[in-house]
């Protein structure tokens, strides 16, 4: 049974990286590239507390949380590819004696962290039912005042107001944090930033072109350091830090199969414990949410006193998670309390950061922090390197999340690659079309993700009466949205000179980046693109345009617009009411 594992074993590892190599451009075509993150029940649990929804391929999820019902944790032993790394790293730095490792192997109360770390996450993701509750009863009542009374509408209008109230209290009440630690999520982010532009660099052979990633040597060592902590430890994140294990733990209470142990045959020898993935005590009460079900024990009990069976006697198992009282409400009043902090502290609505630019398709950031789940599986099919893992930009909460780094790269006008792989729909999947604002989607216009500006004082034309054109010759909307005047200028020398001096159209721009990645000044680019005007929130308009079309002049009327499909925007900064911005015409 033990080499069939190890067979599964590579199985898994080997589709798993498999299908990151081929989250790319050049080889990504029909397969299901994101299979393991979607598979993960962690994502599927924590997203369906946020959004209230299961999101497209998640219920996958659901399938390995029936499995654990039945078997047990065979996730973490035989399918999940960080546990399988972490065993074979275990397995490389393996130097102890039988009686070091029976000693290492043993249960230790370290070993609960996991459920306080899950405890925390899913509180987080669950905060919209305090004010939910907070204001059912109001809501109960407005519901019942609408109705024609009587016992019957009151017994109605419980669930309609408590849905009302939910409807009301989920938008701005929950942040999904599980991707910190969630192990697929982690393993992902870390080959992406990390691991792969590194075996590039030596090998030449993962990217048509070097990947750079802003921080990347971080998520790489807190990647390596969790490896390499299996040599004090064996599997140091599986047992004490894993979520996701915490959670099939706690579902493979349930199981109908698990290891049991005669006590006839049993000579207390412990010597089940040598090769024990799991550290679940079989030498004696099998801890059920511990087990692993990697069989290693069964192979090396020399007296068959162990089996794998279907529903042993209860008596001889630990069905429970041993988990403090406290320190589980403890866990839950750090989650109750990181969310209103971490929101509170700005970077998400009013204080937004002008460098936290999402991916075209993305969703309002309230909305987007409840379903990105830090996996950068996005930034790993992005062609062009303009997608990189943020710091603290947007805030804590949005710790690992991708954002346009426009120096780094741009946004490829007719890509949409990043909507494809996304797991949970922080970045919705969008078409060309829709993309660029064509055919059917011609009414709302181009996906919008920020607006480019000029930094006069180190533009070349504008600052130093040197000729350039570059940011208008590598705009790629139609018609561009930067444009030239032509101004007659004295040098010092007292010669007269034309130069074409740049100019933005906010209304064409659609914040792609390229203008400020080409740009030849490259320390600090003289134009540069920031958040602002981006269509996926109202709040962060530029303009408030009532214009059909820039050439007609014509102003319609918010009911015509409305007919048209096109959605008034919020003003921010200018209020342009007519056609003719070239003549600089602004009211």
């Amino acid at each position: 049974m033990v080499k069939i594992r190890r067979a599964y074993e590579v199985l898994f590892l080997g589709l798993f990286l498999f299908f990151l190599i081929i989250t790319d451009l050049r080889y990504l075509g029909g397969w299901p590239v994101s299979i393991f993150l979607e598979a993960t029940p962690l994502v599927a649990v924590a997203t369906a507390l946020t959004t209230h929804t299961i999101y497209r391929n998640l219920v996958w999820g659901l399938v390995i949380i029936a499995l654990t019902m039945v078997v047990g944790r065979v996730w973490c032993n035989w399918m999940c590819p960080f546990g399988i790394l972490h065993h074979f790293f275990g397995w490389i730095g393996n130097t102890r004696t039988t009686k070091q490792a029976i000693e290492a192997n043993r249960y230790r109360k370290i070993y609960a962290i996991k459920y306080y770390i899950l405890t925390a996450m899913l509180v987080m993701a669950s905060l919209w039912m305090i004010p939910t509750a907070l204001n059912a009863p109001a809501k109960i009542a407005e519901v019942y005042g609408e109705s024609e009374g009587g016992f019957s509408a009151a017994l109605a209008a419980i669930p309609s107001g408590l849905a009302r109230s939910a409807a009301e209290s989920r938008v701005e009440n929950a942040t999904l944090q599980i991707g910190l630690l969630d192990p697929i999520a982690l393993t992902v982010r870390s080959m992406t930033t990390s691991v792969l532009p590194t075996v590039h660099k030596a090998t030449e052979g993962v990217y048509s072109e070097p990947r750079e990633y802003w921080l990347g040597w971080i998520v790489g060592v807190i990647f390596v350091g969790l490896l390499l902590a299996n040599w004090w430890i064996p599997r140091f994140f599986c047992r004490v830090l894993c979520p996701l294990g915490a959670l099939l733990g706690v579902f493979s209470k349930f199981a109908l199969w698990r290891i049991d142990r005669d006590p006839v045959r049993c000579t207390d020898c412990d010597l089940c414990l040598k090769s024990c993935e799991g550290a679940s005590d079989p030498h004696k009460d099998l801890r059920k949410s511990e087990c692993f079900v990697c069989l290693n024990c069964i192979e090396d009990c020399p007296h068959d006193a162990l089996s794998f069976r279907f529903l042993p006697r209860r008596a001889s198992e630990v069905t429970h998670p041993q988990v403090g009282r406290r320190s589980l409400l403890m866990a839950g009043v750090f989650g109750l309390l990181f969310y209103p902090m971490a929101r509170l502290s700005g970077g998400v609505k009013k204080n937004f950061h002008k460098s936290v630019i999402r991916p075209p398709g993305s969703v309002a950031e309230e909305e987007f922090l409840k379903r990105c789940i830090k996996c950068d599986q996005c930034i790993r099919v992005c062609p062009t390197n303009v997608l990189q893992p943020s710091l603290f930009e947007g805030g804590v909460e949005a710790l690992w999340t991708p954002i346009m780094v426009s120096k780094m790269g741009w946004c490829e006008y007719n890509c949409t690659l990043c909507s494809q792989v996304c797991p949970t729909g922080a970045i919705r999947e969008i078409s060309i079309e829709e993309k660029l604002g064509v055919g059917r989607f011609e009414a709302q216009g181009p996906i919008k993700v920020g607006t480019a500006f000029y930094n006069h004082g180190r533009c070349l034309p504008w600052a130093m009466d040197t000729h350039c054109v570059v940011c208008e010759e590598v705009c790629p909307t139609s018609p561009k949205a930067i444009f030239t005047r032509n101004v007659e200028i004295t040098d010092r020398w007292g010669q007269t000179k034309t130069l074409k001096r740049p100019y933005i159209d906010p209304e064409k721009c659609i914040g792609c980046g390229i203008c400020e990645h080409e740009c030849p000044v490259k320390d600090d680019p003289a134009v540069y693109v920031t958040a602002i005007g981006e269509t996926r929130s109202k709040e962060r308009s530029l303009l408030l345009s009532m214009v059909a079309g820039d050439d007609t002049g014509t102003v319609v009327s918010a009911n015509d617009r409305s007919a048209m499909g096109v959605e008034p925007r919020e003003p921010s900064l200018l209020l342009s009411l007519v056609a003719g911005r070239d003549a600089g015409a602004v009211i």
